[in-house]
């Protein structure tokens, strides 16, 4: 029997794979992306991304209409309208006046050309290539009697260069359908200034793709210590109006933004949860009030574009503005990381990048993670 198991499980790949129907890319109106520039990855397991990604001015690139779609059950999740690294601020960390608040403006300065080895160069209609998408192994996303599945992932890549700074922006999108922003400063090895760098990721989550139907709710986990044993309790606030948060640890927050109609096969609604775990450093300074907090949760507005300085007429100069108690029925959501960049780190080409992340997980999307191990069914003998 055990020489029938490969057998039998392409086979049941290849009935997967002929019963899944052709998913048609599902287009948002609200960032007229470029239908010319829509790109699909898939997995070996059959699991699928599927983006449009564009060149803005406003803010750089950007992916839009980001979905995953999974072999097993035949599910087509919209996940979200955009994706971006929105803005990144600079600070001198000897001279706190002195500060740069990035925006990529200058598309010349983004080009990838030659720095993409092992990997595939998008190039938008002027032909500029701005993404690279590489892929890549991690580790064991699975053991199950003996049984393991490694996690794959897809990167997806693009640079900010702005006078002598420079930065690359990296989207990992995994094969569970959970994807990971995060940012590193390619640093300068003649220079020897202290910095401290504020990344503002801005993810437009719009569940199902119905932008008007989503809801916010926050995790809070509480670990009680008795004499003879611990109990951990989780309470869930839901947060019907605009807010800013601070990263907890010690209550482990976390943010969920859960569809008001899609749901799985248990009747819970599907959702998309925030877990800022991967911050290295924070940050607090009175005379910059978008450093006082570290999510912001909006109600999307098509002025809004950037974190700071949105010189947009009568719109909200910032995120913190941005906040003004406004009911939310349109979920947009703003992260800071923060990193410290020492002169011993940036006096070395030899040491690697400094990623700081954070990770958004499926939640009650699947009944079972989509790449679990399908049950060895035996196969009757004639």
């Amino acid at each position: 029997m055990k020489d029938c198991k490969p057998i039998y499980s392409l086979l049941m790949l290849l009935c997967l794979a002929i019963s899944i129907p052709a998913h048609a890319m599902t287009t948002s109106d609200k960032y007229q992306c470029p239908s010319q520039q829509q790109f699909e990855y898939q997995f070996e397991s059959g699991n699928r991304w599927q983006f449009c990604w564009q060149w803005d001015s406003r803010y750089g690139v950007s992916l839009h209409d980001v979905s995953f779609s999974t072999i097993r059950g035949s599910t087509n999740t919209y996940i979200a309208s955009a994706i971006a690294l929105n803005q990144i601020e600079l600070v001198d960390a000897q001279n706190t006046s002195n500060i740069n608040q990035i925006t990529q403006l200058n598309k010349t300065q983004s080009t990838l050309s030659g720095n993409c080895s092992n990997g595939t160069l998008l190039s938008d209609s002027d032909n500029t290539p701005l993404l690279c998408i590489k892929p890549s192994s991690e580790d064991y996303a699975m053991h199950n009697d003996g049984d393991s599945r490694r996690k794959h992932s897809v990167d997806v890549l693009s640079l900010i260069t702005v006078d002598n700074n420079q930065f690359v922006s990296r989207l990992r999108l995994h094969d569970d359908g959970s994807f990971t922003p995060s940012a590193s400063l390619i640093t300068d090895s003649s220079n020897n200034t202290h910095y401290i760098v504020n990344y503002f990721w801005r993810l437009d989550l719009d569940i199902g793709a119905t932008a008007t139907n989503d809801h916010v709710e926050e995790f809070r986990t509480h670990i009680r210590k008795g004499r003879n044993k611990r109990e951990i309790r989780t309470n869930t606030v839901l947060q019907p109006a605009e807010f800013k948060k601070q990263y907890d640890r010690k209550k482990m927050k976390s943010w969920r933004i859960y569809d008001g109609q899609i749901t799985n096969e248990y009747d819970m609604p599907s959702s998309y949860h925030i877990f800022p775990l991967g911050h290295a450093a924070i940050e607090r300074d009175v005379q910059r009030p978008w450093t006082e907090s570290d999510v912001y949760f909006t109600n999307y507005h098509p002025c809004e574009h950037k974190a700071l300085n949105n010189n947009e007429a009568d719109c909200a100069e910032n995120v913190v503005q941005m906040v003004d108690q406004e009911t939310i029925t349109d979920v947009v959501a703003w992260v800071k990381l923060t990193a410290h960049h020492t002169p011993p780190y940036t006096s070395s080409n030899n040491l690697a990048l400094v990623w700081q992340e954070f990770t958004v997980y499926p939640r009650d999307v699947y009944s079972r993670n989509p790449n679990y191990p399908e049950p060895e069914i035996p196969i009757p003998l004639d």
